[in-house]
């Protein structure tokens, strides 16, 4: 798994216009060490790494997302497609812009504590 993840990074940071390899660019001068005899920077594994998580992080959301929708369909009715991501709904949630649709609401089994 962990080397798919690499692959799914460095191909992710190797697209352009892409916000994976924005971020990659982003946070090599911050969290990595700079040589001067080569010229480069060192430790760059750290970035991938980070990068890995946040794109495990989206899979993650996005599969629990299809889960909790795919649970509340009655039987029998067609289920929707998948949830993708969105590139520009990454940007407005990043900016602060975007609120989700689930935020504010109660969860859907709350329990109440006897007091004391």
């Amino acid at each position: 798994m962990k080397r798919t993840m690499y692959l799914i990074v460095w191909k992710a940071i190797q697209t352009k216009d892409s916000v994976w390899a924005e971020m990659y660019e982003r946070l090599i001068p911050i969290k990595c060490s700079y040589n001067e005899s080569t010229h480069r920077y060192t430790g760059r594994g750290r970035v991938i790494g980070r990068i890995a998580g946040q794109i495990i992080s989206v899979i993650f959301t996005l599969l629990k997302q299809d889960q909790e929708t795919l649970s509340k369909l009655p039987p029998g009715v067609e289920p929707p497609g998948p949830v993708l991501y969105d590139a520009q709904l990454h940007r407005q949630h990043r900016a602060g812009q975007y609120r989700s649709q689930t935020s504010g609401k109660k969860p859907s089994t709350f329990i109440q504590l006897p007091l004391p």
